[in-house]
């Protein structure tokens, strides 16, 4: 959840000035040009970036880029804000980050309790199950794994789509895939190794990179896969006939697995009759507005517009957008590259997912206060070290220097090493969900573009503010994980 991605990386992925600045991540406008983004008297203005940014010729001069910085801002603010009053941060309000898992949790429960599935298996069982449909043969594959930017925009999802076409061309022309591996993946497990991901068999990998390895022939290389890690190039290395004897268990398991999901699918298709879940026409549309910018307001009767309508309720606008600001940052660029069918069977599960936890409360199931308790200790934890990691929990001051003047010296010191490169930014919006609703922050828009302005003033470039007609979405595979976000 608080992966670090370098910002230069974020910088040197976009190509292209596409953002509408007129309704800036939900914020109010900051009503000075000279302010770019605030929290509380704590201010980050124009000539503070224009001084971080205009030195920096790697950093592209686009407002995407200072939207990003400006966020980033807000959020470590926020944190440092909170710790001054709490260094343990027990302040934070952290419901809207835990109620996916415990809901999820909980529908766990109850599906466990209410469905069943027949995985009493014998050794002839196994057996017979085996030899009707032998498992296909175990593989072993290299990869290249490129990840796309937080909050990245779709000029940001285009040029990782289209670094992964150039990969799939230089090793299609006799360049090491190995060593392409080392020089670009992402995958901090396997990029060392030249992408190894050493021998697997069915049900190891997500369902698209699986089903991309296996239509391989040894040596070849796919064209890029999307899944919930980003965009993938694989080559098939090697493949070998599984027996019995060395994969029973892993084959029971395989069985019992399928047979659990086969059971749940069956129940669920039931329950959209039952419950009359239906998807809204719009919905999908909407959905992909909403993950592009989920920080957007929304008016009380655009929040209020039904996305799936189910017996006794509905799910609305305003709760999708709650659901997409705890998503993590990918969420989004797997949404824009999804089909249609892939974000429909999403928006099914969000109304399945209602459903599930008003029969569970019905049915009596919830989690112990011990387990809700370890789940907030624990999201707690993560949230510290992160903090602590930016140095922004415990900051102390210098000789006759205010607290205030020592959290925007740090934060002001943070952006410096952000835009250098030399420390990697860590995404915390998911945990500022509730800061942002209750507290007082804002982004200027006027102030992003007047920026840019400057920095174009002081470096002599030129550059078009613009908005640009949204990109069509890139031609990657559907990331099977957007199907698969609320049960697994």
């Amino acid at each position: 959840m608080f992966t670090p991605k370098p910002l230069r990386r974020t910088a040197r992925a976009c190509r292209a000035i596409a953002l509408g600045l007129a309704n800036l991540l939900g914020a109010c406008d900051a009503g000075s040009d000279r302010i770019v983004a605030s929290v509380g008297a704590h201010e980050l203005t124009v000539d503070q970036l224009v001084e971080l940014l205009a030195r920096q010729n790697a950093v592209p001069n686009q407002p995407e880029i200072v939207e990003a910085l400006a966020n980033f801002w807000v959020d470590y603010a926020l944190l440092a804000v909170a710790a001054q009053e709490d260094s343990l941060l027990t302040n934070v309000d952290l419901s809207p980050l835990l109620e996916p898992q415990l809901q999820q949790e909980v529908i766990d429960l109850f599906l466990q309790s209410t469905v069943s599935a027949d995985t009493a298996l014998t050794e002839e069982d196994l057996r017979a199950l085996w030899d009707a449909d032998p498992p296909a043969d175990s593989v072993r594959a290299r990869h290249i794994l490129l990840t796309f930017p937080d909050q990245a925009t779709q000029a940001q999802i285009d040029s990782v789509v289209n670094l992964a076409v150039q990969l799939k061309n230089r090793a299609a022309t006799g360049e090491s895939f190995e060593a392409l591996a080392r020089r670009y993946s992402e995958d901090p497990g396997s990029g060392s190794l030249g992408g190894d991901l050493g021998f697997f068999g069915p049900g190891a990998m997500v369902p698209a990179f699986e089903e991309a390895t296996y239509a391989l022939e040894v040596g070849e290389v796919s064209p890029p896969v999307g899944s919930e890690f980003g965009i993938h190039l694989i080559q098939l290395t090697d493949r070998k006939p599984t027996t019995f004897e060395n994969a029973a268990e892993s084959f029971r398991s395989f069985v019992v697995t399928q047979r659990v999901r086969g059971a749940d699918s069956t129940y669920l298709a039931d329950l959209d009759q039952e419950a009359e879940i239906e998807v809204a026409a719009n919905a999908v549309t909407l959905l992909r507005e909403l993950a592009a910018r989920p920080q957007d307001a929304l008016s009380a009767r655009a929040a209020g517009r039904t996305v799936v309508d189910y017996q006794g309720g509905a799910y609305s606008a305003g709760d999708l957008r709650e659901f997409l600001q705890t998503r993590p940052a990918e969420f989004a660029a797997q949404v824009q590259t999804a089909s249609d069918a892939d974000v429909t069977v999403l928006l099914q599960r969000l109304g399945q997912a209602q459903v599930l936890t008003a029969r569970a409360a019905q049915a009596g199931i919830a989690l112990t206060e011990g387990r809700q308790d370890t789940l907030l200790t624990q999201t707690r934890a993560r949230i510290t070290q992160a903090t602590d990691a930016l140095g922004i929990r415990l900051i102390t001051a210098l000789a006759d220097e205010t607290s205030d003047a020592a959290l925007e010296r740090t934060l002001l010191q943070i952006m410096r090493e952000l835009v250098a490169g030399t420390r990697s930014a860590i995404p915390l919006g998911v945990v500022t969900v509730s800061l942002r609703r209750n507290e007082d922050w804002s982004i200027s828009a006027r102030s992003i573009t007047a920026t840019v302005a400057r920095i174009a003033e002081v470096t002599g470039e030129e550059v078009d503010l613009q908005p640009q007609p949204a990109a069509a979405p890139a031609a990657v595979p559907s990331a099977e994980p957007v199907q698969d976000s609320l049960t697994n």
